[in-house]
């Protein structure tokens, strides 16, 4: 078939080798689209789960709000990501979603995710490799909050962000786009707000990067990636052995 341009597909495709039949499934879930302002809320904490979340465009995130009043960010959402995924299995939304920018998200049902599981082993398996990963990323963010300090967590979390961007679409490592606010960054690294505005004003006189208010410029490619000491085998898309039995199972 002729492959529409698809965020889904863009995602879940990456994994394994999608039928006709999938791919036709996949696009079927796009079909109602919304556009969205940012901030838009998309589910609040404790409601109750009935519907997932496609990103067409734009970024997104979940959070939860703790007992002193500060926010967890969980989750950065891009484009082709299911937003809601993690809380499937919940009768409850253990987490808030909402807009970070202003984009476009298809909405379907989460029963939809049933009829994934009834019908295709590729898709199954695509499924819970985006879930894997998602769950990859925080556990690499809760080993990089025990294990080191602010600085690394930036500039990790930065090497992160332009591999998943990259992923997309092709993104020049020098310069893209990041929305995030400094208070954001240290809502999702467990960072005050003080201590990521002077982690980034040293990393800038350091001549390793700048955060400009809605993109990051790299300075120093070499010296960000050799002091990150990135390690970015829990992004990646392999699948080992599993696309391989796939295929004998279907001969």
């Amino acid at each position: 078939m002729t492959q529409e341009v698809s965020a889904i597909l863009s995602n879940l495709g990456r994994y394994l080798s999608l039928s006709d039949q999938d791919q036709s499934f996949l696009l079927g879930l796009e079909k109602n689209c919304h556009s969205m302002v940012n901030k838009s809320v998309l589910w609040q904490a404790a409601d109750k789960v009935e519907k997932l979340y496609i990103i067409q465009s734009g970024w997104a995130y979940t959070y939860r709000d703790k007992l002193d009043g500060q926010r967890h960010i969980i989750d950065v959402l891009l484009p082709g990501d299911i937003v809601g995924l993690r809380d499937l299995t919940f009768a409850k939304h253990k987490t808030t979603a909402r807009m970070l920018t202003r984009g476009t998200v298809s909405v379907f049902s989460h029963k939809r995710i049933v009829d994934i599981i009834d019908g295709s082993s590729a898709l199954t398996l695509s499924l819970l490799a985006a879930i894997a990963r998602q769950e990859a990323m925080l556990t690499e963010r809760m080993l990089m909050a025990i294990h080191r300090s602010a600085r690394s967590r930036i500039m990790h979390f930065i090497v992160e962000t332009h591999i998943r961007l990259n992923k997309l679409h092709t993104t020049d490592f020098h310069q893209f786009y990041l929305p995030l606010t400094q208070a954001m960054l240290g809502e999702v690294l467990g960072l005050t707000i003080v201590h990521v505005n002077r982690t980034l004003a040293c990393l800038e006189r350091d001549g390793i990067l700048i955060k400009h208010r809605h993109h990051i410029e790299i300075l120093d490619e070499r010296r960000l990636i050799t002091e990150t000491d990135f390690d970015g085998d829990y992004l990646s898309d392999e699948m080992d052995g599993l696309a391989e039995y796939l295929r004998q199972m279907k001969a």
